[in-house]
């Protein structure tokens, strides 16, 4: 029998060469064109694992990740979950190719997608100092020093984005956001409507648009936008959600329920749609079909605690209260 230090001795496989590599890039990129996530992760994992030293092998594992995280069936957790995993695999691509902005900028995205917004700020801050001439990382950057409260920074960054993008809405659209941020309505107003002049069929800014009417305490104006968008749309996550605001400050906590219902309906794999509907319905003083709700919740894997905390009235406020 072999010991076990004559095990450790043995040789251990070499790494494969470029023509090797290249085989399997070309099969990873061919199985994600054919919209085969899970074939693409299975080979880019043996490459990442056979060459951990390639910065390639690496960045592809992340891209085969992402298109994995983003299929329609995937559940919400897993997708958590697969988002975290393949910001792993860019990280640790870009510590083998520090030098590389949009490597840089593209791990940024995924960790952001991921929930790890420091790391992400990381990554967008390497990406514009070493090419500060991008616009696109100067916005992206921007956008994150917005959401940090750094709003002097992310003003510069924005409007730096905007002189270099003047035909793109997304620089107009992210100091909108910043105005909002800052109190300063009319200008939010002013620049999403700049945004939106570029963009007439975007029902993104539709959507931001319609959020800054109400904050700016317009909900009835935010409702005429969202309402004659088709109903499929209307009962996707960020739709239904502004719609249910724009209910809840009308002071109609029922039709808001109902909204966040209806989304939750539409994706019943998703547990925190259940839960949001479940906590509308105590807010309307109806406590039975937020138990419904948060049954449905229980049965698409949601924790004990976050149904408890979704049907406890001590924890929602009441009409009125």
């Amino acid at each position: 029998m072999a010991s076990c230090d004559a095990a450790r001795d043995e040789p251990a496989a070499p790494p494969p060469d470029a023509k090797q590599v290249d085989a399997a890039v070309r099969a990873i990129d061919a199985y994600l064109a054919a919209e085969k996530p899970s074939e693409a992760t299975f080979v880019a994992e043996r490459l990442a694992a056979e060459a951990p030293g390639l910065m390639r092998a690496h960045e592809i594992h992340g891209r085969a990740l992402v298109a994995l995280a983003m299929q329609p069936d995937l559940p919400t957790e897993d997708r958590a979950a697969v988002f975290g995993r393949a910001a792993d695999a860019y990280e640790r691509a870009t510590e083998i190719d520090s030098g590389n902005a949009a490597l840089h900028h593209a791990t940024g995205v995924v960790c952001d997608t991921a929930g790890r917004h420091e790391a992400a700020v990381r990554h967008y801050e390497a990406a514009h100092r070493i090419a500060p001439g991008n616009a696109q990382f100067a916005l992206y950057l921007g956008l994150a020093r917005s959401r940090d409260g750094a709003a002097d920074d992310a003003r510069r960054l924005l409007e730096e984005a905007e002189r270099a993008m003047p035909e793109s809405p997304d620089p107009k659209a992210a100091l909108a956001d910043l105005a909002m941020r800052t109190g300063d309505a009319d200008g939010a107003r002013r620049k999403i409507a700049e945004a939106r002049a570029l963009a007439p069929a975007s029902n993104e800014l539709r959507l931001a648009d319609a959020r800054m009417r109400r904050l700016a305490g317009a909900p009835r104006e935010s409702l005429e936008l969202l309402m004659p968008l088709d109903a499929p749309l209307r009962r996707e996550l960020g739709f239904a959600e502004e719609i249910a605001a724009a209910h809840l400050a009308l002071g109609d906590a029922r039709t808001a329920a109902g909204v966040l219902d209806e989304s939750a309906s539409a994706a019943p794999n998703d547990w925190k749609r259940s839960l949001r509907a479940a906590t509308a319905w105590m807010r309307a003083g109806d406590p039975v079909r937020a138990t419904i709700c948060a049954d449905a919740a229980a049965v698409a894997g949601a924790p004990p605690e976050a149904v408890r905390a979704a049907i406890s009235e001590a924890s929602v406020p009441r009409p009125g209260g």
